[in-house]
């Protein structure tokens, strides 16, 4: 389809890693520092031997030697216990020396190359750099620069570049035994931090837990077989996001016992759930755990101070707890909460592989100081911070905005288009969330497809400042309400199982917010998970059928066209609202108006440009606009 306005994504994330002074990772085995000799092919290397010259840039005592066996290709492999994950301003260094003498040097047993390698997988993956010594008998420096370059997806999905290759005389077939030494290998060894690299090319489901007192009251739902189940039907799932807190009310926890404070005594009894039930979250977590599967802890930050219902159970909780935090804590609402949440982390430590963490516009304190208390405890866990979003841009810097999803959008809300990237610098893994339901978004908007995931596939990760990197997360509810059984499922197979393969395959990830009723997934709801399961499953997984953009679908200010036609393109509608009459800019052929169902109401055949529309009652319509040539333009229109 032609669009009339050329919209354009205007994105703003970073893949910048940390810049850092060059490195000693090498020198004569005496200083290894990220990097370990591994093996050789084609020759033999030593150490601690004497080096050739020590006047001139090299005045080491002791260098590295290797001799060549005759054969191409010699070389030396080194592991990095540090993968390189970033390759912007990565440069490696070393020093080199050849016995070769300058008059016998050539365009091949000249070459010194440098590859990356990822020790997992083949050579197709492989980057390198290549320097020529350009005179025998003496040292050289020679610099790899690796800034240019791109890292697959396999090698990051894999964990990025984790051995670097020295190969010497590389196509060379002379037979040469030649000697080598070398020395003084550097490079920027501090990347990136990746702690949700354990997330790429997952992709999970959620399993809500209750917390406090509504977990005492649901403890009849077998929420350990839940979880079993999951394991049992959906092999395929990397990570599950369970509960630290009720997943709507930051003052419901699924622990009960913490070491600062007894909460049932010291605030409130309904806050936490009873010392056997407790036990509930615990074993849940051992089941998914104990079956490869990671564990997120989905955590409302709003704490006990902010309201999300109006019981009187619930002011009894605002108000004990605000007792609590002006007598324990001098009023400071914010270390109040950060210590209760702290006791908690340290008691999920071990367990868990991540936090996301919710409801941080009513954060008491400050985010900065909250992540720290997290990382204090737990330094390598995996954080999504769910706080800001951002949305695609046209090519003014304005938001653009989706009119219709389809001919049969009942619904006239003109929504943004969000897309994924690291929006603060303590996210590991995005939030994930689309833009919300109520603004009249569905989760699978055509507009994700068409205008979000391409800035996934281009990267799966992001970065805020350069000081981590983040992965692209998207978190979908499958129904037209988070987590409410009796509301209509907005996904089938065939689209959440390209949502999927859009994600895992280019390195990012996905959770489905499956819906728990009675401990367990939905049936309805399980029977996608199944299917989309037994497809991941797959060796070579089935093709998924491609996106196209929804009949009637189009953003705010944007008309539609299966054909390239210019004129016909320019078509405009006028007024929008209308009354009684509009008009088109050109004559038409014919021109159907249609529901918001759907179906035909109008139907114009003669050759016009104003219409008639007085019968139709107040609502959303279509006009599908045909020129003599079949050309097909597609309208919404309001009726007042």
């Amino acid at each position: 389809m032609i669009n009339k306005i050329n919209f354009i994504v205007l994105f703003s994330f970073f893949c910048l890693s940390t810049i850092a002074a060059q490195q000693t990772w090498y020198e004569n085995s005496s200083q290894t520092n990220n990097i370990q000799f591994s093996n050789t092919q084609q020759g033999l290397f030593t150490t601690d031997e004497t080096n050739p010259e020590t006047n001139g840039i090299n005045s080491n005592a002791t260098v590295s030697k290797f001799v060549r066996d005759g054969q191409e290709n010699s070389r030396i492999i080194f592991n990095l216990s540090v993968p390189i994950t970033d390759l912007s301003s990565n440069t490696i260094a070393l020093k080199a020396f050849t016995s070769i003498q300058t008059s016998d040097l050539n365009t091949t047993n000249s070459r010194i190359r440098l590859f990356l390698k990822n020790s997992s997988i083949g050579g197709s993956s492989n980057l390198y750099q290549q320097a020529n010594f350009s005179v025998g008998e003496t040292w050289e420096s020679f610099s790899y620069d690796f800034d240019q370059e791109t890292i697959p997806s396999d090698v990051l999905i894999a964990g990025g570049y984790d051995q670097i290759m020295i190969v010497f005389a590389s196509a060379d077939t002379s037979g040469l035994t030649s000697t080598y030494y070398i020395d003084t290998i550097s490079g920027s060894f501090e990347q990136p931090l990746r702690n949700a690299l354990f997330l790429s090319s997952s992709w999970g489901v959620r399993f809500n837990l209750d917390g406090g007192y509504r977990l005492d009251n649901s403890s009849n739902d077998d929420w350990v077989a839940g979880a079993q189940e999951i394991v049992d039907n959906l092999p395929a799932v990397g990570h599950v996001i369970t509960n630290f807190t009720h997943p709507a009310h930051g003052y419901y926890y699924t622990l009960r016992d913490n070491p600062y404070v007894d909460i049932a005594n010291e605030i409130h009894p309904d806050m936490v759930p009873t010392l056997d039930n407790e036990q509930i979250i615990l074993d849940v977590i051992d089941v998914f755990r104990n079956s490869g599967k990671k564990v997120i802890l989905y955590l409302n930050g709003a704490g006990p101070g902010h309201l999300q219902g109006s019981s009187d159970r619930e002011f009894e909780i605002l108000a004990a707890w605000e007792t609590y935090y002006n007598t324990e804590f001098g009023g400071d609402e914010g270390l109040a909460w950060r210590t209760l949440v702290k006791g908690y982390v340290e008691r999920f430590e071990g367990l868990v592989d991540g936090y996301w963490l919710d409801n941080l516009s009513n954060l008491p304190g400050e985010l900065s100081d909250f992540v720290a208390m997290i990382r204090e405890v737990d330094p390598d866990v995996a954080i999504a911070t769910n706080l800001t979003k951002s949305y695609v841009e046209d090519e003014n810097g304005d938001d653009i905005f989706v009119d219709s999803d389809a001919t049969d959008d009942d619904d006239p809300t003109d929504y943004r288009v969000f897309f994924l990237e690291a929006n603060d610098p303590y996210m590991d893994f995005t939030a994930g969330h689309p833009t919300p339901l109520g603004q009249g978004a569905p989760p699978n908007s055509w507009a994700y497809e068409e205008f979000s995931f391409p800035l996934i596939t281009e990267n799966p990760w992001s970065s805020y400042d350069g000081s981590k990197q983040t992965l692209k997360h998207y978190f979908a509810p499958i129904r037209d309400r988070w987590s409410v059984a009796s509301a209509d499922l907005v996904f089938e197979v065939e689209q959440a199982y390209r949502f999927i393969r859009t994600f895992t395959d280019a390195g990012a990830t996905i959770t489905w917010s499956t819906t728990i009723t009675d401990g367990l997934i939905t049936d309805d709801e399980m029977a996608i998970m199944q299917d989309l399961n037994d497809r991941m499953m797959q060796s070579p997984k089935p093709d998924y059928e491609p996106y196209v953009r929804p009949v009637g679908a189009f953003l705010v200010g944007e008309s539609l066209s299966i054909d390239s036609n210019d004129d016909f393109n320019k078509l405009a509608l006028f007024p929008n609202p209308v009354k009684q009459n509009f008009k088109l800019s050109k004559e038409i052929a014919s021109a159907v108006i249609y529901n918001t169902n759907g179906n035909k109401i109008l139907e114009f055949k003669s050759n016009q440009t104003s219409f008639d529309v007085a019968s139709l009652t107040e609502g959303v319509y279509f006009i599908k606009a045909y020129s003599e040539n079949n050309e097909i333009q597609v309208f919404k229109f309001i009726k007042q």
